[in-house]
């Protein structure tokens, strides 16, 4: 997985792996070493949160546990070229992919938000509600700087019914949430 996500999708992971680390600890105890990887190097918001709580963990259960990103644990397992092949291979298999076309809604956010106003209400609720979407990245790769998204709140907050004032209010938490400075 990549470590580019929100502090919830953190926590999850440390707990996910805890979860997984006890029930191992006890079927194997002292002859279990723990990794937590990261493929992407570049992305690594959180190193230091998983790093303290690896050391947390690995003192309670009194395991080893490491923290890797990239090429890091290949490298620990005497194996660096490995990391090497993975890139190359994946540098071909994107070259042998046709070209996919962009999809952000930003680029022209008033000429989009004409075009998707008239979606139905019920699928602007199912879409605000999906966290999963909101926190695993895909609502900001298709609205990249939420341009789109406040033309639509503005839009939502205007009508006079009360199902649009329960949209702009879950739309405002979300761009706050996943549009905030530095996000």
């Amino acid at each position: 997985m990549r470590d580019d996500h929100d502090s919830t999708k953190k926590m999850g992971q440390i707990g996910n792996f805890e979860a997984k680390l006890n029930l191992l600890n006890n079927k194997h105890q002292n002859k279990l070493y723990g990794i937590m990887y990261f493929i992407d190097p570049e992305l690594s918001k959180n190193k230091t949160f998983y790093q303290y709580e690896l050391n947390h963990l690995s003192k309670f259960y009194n395991v080893k546990l490491y923290l890797f990103y990239g090429k890091e644990l290949f490298e620990s397992l005497g194996h660096p070229e490995i990391w090497d092949t993975i890139l190359t291979w994946l540098k071909q298999w994107k070259e042998s992919l046709s070209e996919l076309p962009e999809i952000n809604l930003d680029t022209n956010p008033e000429h989009n938000f004409e075009e998707i106003k008239a979606v139905e209400i019920d699928s602007w609720r199912r879409l605000l509600t999906n966290n999963k979407l909101w926190e695993e990245g895909i609502i900001k790769s298709i609205f990249r700087e939420g341009k789109t998204l406040r033309l639509l709140l503005k839009y939502f907050n205007e009508q006079s019914d009360a199902k649009y004032n329960e949209l702009a209010n879950m739309l405002r938490e979300k761009i706050d949430i996943y549009y905030a400075k530095g996000k």
